[in-house]
This record gives structure tokens, sequence and C-alpha cells, in this order.
């Protein structure tokens, strides 16, 4: 049912719910990546690096030199 609404299963929905909310907490210096993983649900900051990175083509360090 989610998936027939939403046009994607609700684990990739939630993927990209939590990335989107990590490319805004990237352009705050004043949060670590290890923080901003926990913000937005990864326990693991290694998985949620391979996640962000398949996802945005840029590791959370690189993306976030680029915002700045």
């Amino acid at each position: 049912m989610f998936e027939k609404r939403m046009g994607v299963s609700p684990h990739v929905y939630l993927t990209d719910l939590r990335i989107q909310k990590s490319k805004m907490l990237l352009r705050s210096p004043d949060l670590s990546i290890k923080e901003i993983a926990k913000r937005v649900g990864y326990t693991d900051y290694f998985y949620f690096s391979r996640v962000f990175k398949k996802v945005t083509g840029l590791s959370p360090s690189i993306f976030r030199k680029h915002m700045n």
C-alpha cells in the first residue's frame, strides 16, 4: 500500500528523507558528521557514510566542503 501510494518502498523513502535532512545539517560546521548521522537515525557512522555516498555520489565530508 505504501509503495503504491508513494512510488517507492518505505526503506527507500526513509533513506531519502534521512539523506535530505543530513544535507541540510552538513551546512552547519558546528556539527560533526558522526553527530549528523545520529540525528538522522544512523547508529553506525560508517554505514551512514556509505549510504550518503551511494545516494549523492560524494562522501559527507566532501559534500560539506562543496557546500562551504
